[in-house]
């Protein structure tokens, strides 16, 4: 490590890092913020992945069973463009765990997928459950195929939005409310959602108007959903736990 200001020219060629301002805690300070952002792309992907396997899922399910498409093209970009765009993004700014410092070096070698596996595949397995869940009961209820996919598009949008908050920590529960810009791109999309459904616009969507009734099972299943995925942060963290002290 050389010095920028008083270090020779020699110090600086032979050097493998030079501080610019020749302060020693300016390498805590970039170890720190390098930690941040390798965590926040981690989250970034998490979040993306087990949403879209969610996605996928329903659809490839429904396809198999021989029953009609769960959610249309124009459905699926509505999701992937539009309401889960923001809080995706809001996760490149999330702030700092408190534990942040305290994690073990990583390896340089370290495959960025195998931390993220087990989220991914949980969340993506219970983001299908619950949206095929819904979409079976609104279907075979003899709704009209508009408002069975909208049942299905909205059930599947709050999943994904209660998930973005379990993707920030691998902690069950950790750091829900700490990101303002995550919250308030949370509830941009919500609003989006709204609009979709109530306005002219659904019949471009080709989706119905609900009552306010009708979303009270949605929510609930997104809360389940959210909950089942901390379950399982849960369990995972104690089997970590109880083979280190073993």
């Amino acid at each position: 490590i050389a010095m920028s200001l008083r270090g020779t020219d020699i110090a600086r060629d032979a050097s493998d890092m030079i501080l610019t301002d020749d302060n020693f805690s300016s390498i805590v300070s970039s170890i720190e913020e390098g930690r941040i952002i390798y965590d926040n792309i981690k989250k970034f992907i998490k979040y993306l992945l087990s949403s879209n396997m969610a996605e996928v899922g329903l659809i490839v399910i429904s396809l198999l069973a021989g029953l009609p498409l769960p959610l249309l093209p124009l459905q699926i970009l509505w999701i992937n463009l539009m309401t889960d765009s923001w809080p995706a993004l809001a996760l490149g700014v999330d702030p700092a765990g408190r534990d942040i410092m305290k994690k073990n070096p990583r390896l340089k070698e370290e495959n960025l997928m195998t931390d993220l596996k087990s989220f991914v595949i949980s969340a993506g397995i219970i983001g299908t459950i619950l949206s095929l869940g819904m979409f079976l009961w609104a279907f075979k209820s003899g709704m009209p195929l508009d408002k069975v996919r909208t049942f299905t598009l909205t059930t599947l949008i709050l999943f994904e939005m209660s998930v973005v908050y379990s993707a920030k920590s691998s902690r069950p529960f950790g750091n829900l409310t700490n990101n303002r810009w995550l919250n308030i791109s949370v509830l941009f999309s919500m609003l989006l959602q709204i609009l979709v459904i109530y306005s002219p616009l659904n019949v471009l969507f080709k989706l119905a108007p609900i009552s306010i009734l009708e979303w009270i099972p949605m929510i609930l299943l997104a809360g389940v959903g959210f909950l089942a995925v901390e379950y399982l942060k849960m369990l995972k963290l104690r089997k970590n736990q109880y083979g280190l002290s073993s």
